[in-house]
């Protein structure tokens, strides 16, 4: 079991670092946009776009890594207060439903991802790139971040058997 952890934080971590270096590639569609627009008075009719799809590949991609790290946003009034065994037990009552609501998520985004790419779905703006790859990654970051819950639900359940992490 621990293996099978072991493999999806591996997983996890690469996809992350991965989409991470997406941001700097924005940072330079940015510039070139602001150059184009602002010094040379010829803006483009990508560059939008490009910036909007970018951030959203980070965004879907990062979420299991995220996780992993554990730099989710939670309301840490109370659960901070709490000692360590019961913040485990409060992670693993809440898994359940973050269990079922990204399995239905991940449900409904492979159907929108797979109608999408079988009529190759572009944005429908003057630039019209494709949508479908979005849309598939979507898809494959929820699978990674519900698979990353799982790697942290068995911790969970090892932490409060064994007392020690996995």
């Amino acid at each position: 079991m621990k293996k099978i952890v072991l493999i999806i934080d591996k997983i996890s971590a690469l996809t992350g670092k991965a989409t991470s270096f997406l941001i700097l590639v924005v940072v330079f569609i940015v510039v070139y946009e602001i150059v184009m627009r602002y010094v040379f008075h010829r803006p483009t009719i990508w560059a939008s776009e490009a910036m909007v799809f970018g951030c959203a590949f980070g965004y879907v991609l990062g979420g299991a890594w995220t996780l992993l790290e554990n730099r989710h946003v939670r309301i840490g009034v109370i659960y901070e207060k709490l000692p360590m065994r019961r913040r485990v037990i409060l992670d693993i009552i809440t898994f359940f439903f973050f269990a079922l609501y990204m399995g239905m998520l991940f449900w409904a985004s492979t159907k929108y991802a797979w109608e999408s790419f079988e009529i190759r779905e572009t944005a429908g703006s003057p630039w019209d790139p494709p949508v479908y790859p979005l849309k598939l990654a979507l898809a494959f970051g929820i699978l990674l971040l519900l698979l990353q819950g799982i790697a942290k639900f068995v911790r969970n359940i090892f932490f409060v058997i064994k007392g020690t992490e996995l």
